[in-house]
């Protein structure tokens, strides 16, 4: 029998949401594309918006414009797959900078390297809603000539100084995909802040075409929201096929428009998120307090100034904690970008060492913090985070003795 088990991130979906989505996808209306658009652009204070069918189209589109063809662009080491994916539709060469496991903000030490190996466009990624040093990076770059892009599809409504995350860099990504918080079903959104930009990005605005209907967002949107539930979560995680949690390269496309149904969506879902936001940092904050006395785990910290989306609740642990999938608590990624197969076809030879990277990979886990965490929940993931090194020296110890250590290891993770 398969039970219930926790989300590890949630993109809440209304029923009315999906409802009101479904006459402009049948007419192909233009207007909800039209009003997103003007949404975004006073929310991030920019003349230039487009919407695309994904953020990675979204990313496509920001690396043509500020990096070419066959340009070096620098990559967090640790980041979604995805990145790869855009870069290696872009035909851009890429080389690697490491990360501070500390903040998941970038090695300014390890990117100046970057720069110095001929870099000319940077993407700062914002991961699990930490907002990385995007203006400490912009200084640097500007001593190279190099733009910055600003991958905010993690931002999940962070700030740095009191501003948005996504208005920082000269050209910002975001993404209104599944697990990203707020969500059309599928979509992305290119922010041009400099002007620079302008006369590429019309040009690339012209080839998106279109807005389509939207069937297949739609489709998307409705399972998320009939399966995205504690209480039947587990039957879509328990199809292998689907391989929901995993890192999954899938290869980017050419950019189009979004449709017309994820348009509506996205525009209900924008004008929900505080509520979310809010209900995140709450979470979160309980999580936190627990993290402090678990002795063998650090919390991830916010740079001054910076207030976290807190899209997932991330820690370090040294320790020998296991995943607990039924509380929605999981490993980071599994690879470094140089490690991703794909990602070796476009990287330049050598490159330096990536020590945050390959420590993220080691020891990051990741806690939920959305609005269907329940009080049970969060009061097991508190048990967790402060289970004791103390005790779990015997546990490893045992393990270290006997066959089917991962199992006994599993056995004690889960215990609530």
């Amino acid at each position: 029998m398969i039970g219930r088990r926790q989300l590890p991130v949630s993109s809440p979906l209304a029923a009315a949401s999906l409802a009101a989505a479904l006459w402009p996808a049948i007419v192909r209306r233009r207007r909800p594309v039209l009003e997103t658009a003007a949404f975004l652009r006073e929310a991030y204070g920019t003349p230039q918006v487009a919407l695309t069918d994904s953020g990675t189209s979204a990313l496509v589109l920001a690396l043509r414009i500020a990096n070419g063809d066959r340009g070096i662009v620098a990559l967090p080491a640790y980041a979604c797959v995805d990145l790869a994916a855009a870069a290696r539709f872009a035909r851009a060469r890429v080389c690697l900078y490491d990360i501070d496991p500390r903040t998941l903000g970038p090695d300014l030490d390890s990117l100046s390297a970057a720069l110095h190996g001929g870099a000319r466009t940077i993407v700062v990624a914002h991961l699990y809603g930490f907002p990385a040093d995007v203006p400490a990076v912009r200084e640097l770059a500007a001593r190279h000539g190099a733009t910055v892009i600003e991958d905010a599809a993690q931002a999940a409504g962070g700030t740095l100084g009191g501003r948005p995350l996504g208005t920082f860099g000269a050209l910002a990504v975001l993404s209104f995909g599944r697990g990203k918080g707020t969500t059309g079903g599928h979509g992305g959104a290119l922010l041009v802040h400099d002007a620079a930009h302008d006369v590429a990005f019309t040009r690339e605005l012209v080839d998106l075409g279109k807005p389509r209907h939207g069937w297949n967002d739609l489709a998307a949107a409705t399972a998320q929201w009939a399966l995205g539930r504690p209480a039947v979560y587990g039957i879509p995680a328990a199809i292998p096929a689907l391989r929901l949690g995993e890192m999954v390269y899938r290869p980017a496309h050419r950019p189009r428009s979004v449709s017309a149904g994820a348009a509506t969506l996205v525009a209900r879902a924008l004008r929900a998120a505080p509520a979310e936001v809010a209900i995140r940092r709450r979470n979160a904050a309980a999580l936190a307090i627990a993290a402090d006395e678990g002795g063998d785990i650090e919390a991830v910290r916010t740079i001054p100034g910076a207030v976290s989306g807190m899209l997932r609740f991330p820690i370090t642990d040294t320790g020998a904690r296991v995943e607990r999938p039924d509380l929605g608590i999981l490993r980071g990624y599994p690879r470094t970008l140089r490690e991703e197969p794909e990602m070796k076809r476009c990287l330049e030879p050598g490159g330096p060492d990536l020590p945050g990277a390959e420590e993220l990979r080691r020891t990051l886990f990741t806690l939920p913090t959305h609005s269907r965490v329940t009080r049970s929940d969060l009061e097991q993931m508190i048990d967790w985070l402060r289970i004791p090194l103390k005790v779990l020296r015997p546990v490893l110890s045992e393990a270290a003795s006997v066959s089917g250590s991962g199992a006994s290891l599993w056995r004690w993770g889960s215990r609530s």
